[in-house]
């Protein structure tokens, strides 16, 4: 697998972990920390994309 690609995983994976502990088990509401780290994360993940093309433009 691609060092882009798994690392967008684990960013995902991450995430989904966060959400479902702090909603289910803590009984936190979803508030601006949790969807300031989803739009960090999906800017990541675009970043990721875009890296992940030029190094296999480059190849």
């Amino acid at each position: 697998m691609n060092k882009h690609h798994r690392s967008s995983l684990q960013l995902l994976i991450i995430v989904t972990i966060t959400l479902i502990l702090s909603v289910y088990w803590l009984n936190l509401e979803i508030g601006y920390g949790i969807i300031f780290l989803f739009i960090a994360v999906g800017y990541t993940i675009y970043l990721n994309s875009n890296a992940a093309k030029k190094s296999k433009k480059e190849q």
